[in-house]
């Protein structure tokens, strides 16, 4: 670390840089609900047209001001535009550019996901609760080490490594869901095995004929004590966490205390448990991997049988949830009855152990690569600190 030097985050980072792009003009943007917590890479986009917001191009890295965004975890870098394409997105993020000949865009990304950077953000917030963001200036002034540039270079080079992998498993198993998907249709939309129609046999009915649908349930917010932050609690799923989480869900941005889960009698789920968002966010759907509570937006299918998982799993990704709302908003209109009456068909059980049997290890691999990305996101965090810090070397770099 001898040849790290003091820097003023403004020297070392063009924050907010200046770009053209004019208004009404059509651009991809990115809004705050598109990052996901922790992860580097943007999910998607919308062409819109641009009628003001921040403005970035690949390379950039976007961190909200905003809280509970930032605390959360929303920053990323932007990889979704074509040479010289400018985007837009959120005013509430805060676009961090790398200086030519000073600093490396990925040594930047990954400082702003660290302590030095994204600690001192997140302290020099201020504004009424709920609506707090983060001070410019207090950003501006952040002083830090910072290696010499090739050394940033080779910094940003290895904790991207792991990143790329995590998106090379995150790719799989889109991959994998879409085949399950594709059989799913083939067999229980289009019938082909069955000559284009749906047998006789199978049987219709409520999805409460079928499984166990309980509710989850959220501890009064006034008593703040019974929410934390802390991992070794319990897991307590929100929409947000099921739109960020893939197939299946082990994690979550928030926990309750064992005290709470007894006071309040919430719900355990077990691992296993099919999920079904139902409230202002319709439709997200996710396998728990462990157990878990949740709120309740978040219905909870339990199932007689393991062999119903994958089919449970893939009728409700497909379902038409505009079947259930007899008003404008569908979003309004679900309730928790809405869902258990909701219509289920159940096929007979040698065509469901024909289907568990054919898709049960897409599924496992799925699960599979979602453990290892764990694994690589643990590694890279317990890294990160430390390069940033210079206590870790990345070996020779000149």
């Amino acid at each position: 670390m001898n040849e790290w030097t003091l820097v003023r985050a403004a020297d070392f980072i063009d924050f907010n840089p200046r770009e053209n792009l004019p208004k009404n003009m059509m651009a991809k943007k990115v809004a705050m609900e598109r990052l996901r917590p922790f992860t580097r890479d943007i999910p998607g986009f919308e062409v819109v047209f641009f009628n003001g917001g921040s403005k970035f191009r690949n390379g950039d890295t976007l961190m909200a001001r905003i809280t509970p965004c930032l605390e959360n975890g929303k920053t990323a870098q932007v990889n979704i535009l074509e040479d010289g394409e400018v985007g837009f997105g959120s005013t509430e993020f805060i676009v961090l550019r790398a200086k030519p000949g000073v600093s490396d865009k990925d040594f930047i990304y990954y400082l702003s996901t660290s302590p030095m950077l994204r600690g001192k953000a997140i302290k020099s917030m201020v504004g009424s609760s709920g609506r707090q963001r983060v001070q410019q200036g207090v950003l501006d002034n952040t002083e830090f080490y910072a290696p010499p540039l090739p050394e940033q270079v080779e910094i940003g080079r290895t904790l991207r490594a792991l990143d790329d992998k995590i998106a090379n498993n995150t790719a799989i198993n889109h991959h994998l869901e879409r085949m399950a998907r594709a059989i799913f249709k083939s067999w229980f939309v289009d019938f082909e095995p069955f000559g284009g129609e749906q047998p006789s046999t199978w049987t219709t009915g409520k999805a409460e004929n079928f499984f166990d649908i309980a509710i989850g349930k959220t501890p009064p917010r006034k008593e703040p004590e019974w929410f934390t932050s802390n991992p070794q609690d319990v897991v307590w799923v929100s929409i947000s966490d099921m739109g960020s989480c893939g197939m299946f869900i082990s994690d979550s941005s928030e926990y309750l205390t064992t005290e709470s889960v007894e006071r309040f009698n919430v719900k355990i789920v077990p691992s296993g448990t099919v999920l079904l968002s139902f409230k202002l966010t319709v439709g997200r759907v996710a396998i728990t991997d462990r157990e878990i509570t949740t709120n309740e937006a978040i219905a909870h299918f339990k199932q007689a049988s393991d062999v119903t998982l994958e089919y449970l799993y893939c009728y409700l990704k497909a379902f038409d949830y505009q079947l259930l709302g007899n008003t404008s908003s569908i979003a309004t209109a679900v309730n928790s009855k809405t869902i258990k009456a909701m219509p289920f068909v159940m096929p007979g059980d040698k065509v469901l152990a024909d289907f568990h049997a054919m898709t049960a290890p897409l599924f496992k691999q799925v699960r599979t690569k979602l453990a290892e990305n764990a694994r690589l996101a643990a590694l890279r965090d317990t890294l990160l600190p430390r390069l940033m810090s210079g206590e870790l070397s990345v070996g020779p770099w000149r």
